[in-house]
């Protein structure tokens, strides 16, 4: 495997977490408690360190960026152990009504392993806000 590469994998999959979690993703992310979210970059799945098993857009996209770069930079993700991205999220930091606006903030943890070695980043993404789907719908009315 290729070392560069694969530490850069890592920084960018924490990066395009924070940087794309949009909209719906943050929708759903809103109606659950703080936790620890865990994407399995292999198998391509989410869960919630509370509720379980997710289903956001980004986990999808940032799973198939990374199976597009590594396919394009001839990387084999057979010879991976694992490929997680753990993301703490935190909503109570400032307090907000929940109904209508909600700041998070994500601490993002990449880690790549293969058989000879593991690739860890971590970023810190304060202040995402997000203004709750309902309050749309009344503003629109």
């Amino acid at each position: 495997m290729r070392r560069k590469r694969l530490n850069h994998y890592a920084d960018v999959i924490r990066k395009m977490f924070a940087g794309r979690c949009m909209g719906n993703d943050l929708e759903i992310l809103s109606e659950i408690p703080d936790g620890i979210i865990t994407i399995d970059l292999l198998a391509g799945k989410d869960s919630h360190s509370i509720v379980g098993e997710l289903n956001l857009s980004v986990s999808k996209e940032v799973t198939a960026w990374l199976s597009h770069q590594s396919a394009k930079e001839g990387i084999d993700w057979a010879k991976m152990d694992s490929a997680t991205l753990e993301v703490a999220m935190d909503t109570g930091k400032v307090a907000t009504n929940r109904e209508k606006i909600v700041m998070f903030n994500f601490e993002c943890k990449a880690k790549l392993c293969t058989a000879d070695a593991c690739y860890e980043t971590a970023f810190l993404e304060t202040a995402k806000w997000h203004t709750r789907i309902s309050t749309w719908k009344k503003i629109e009315a």
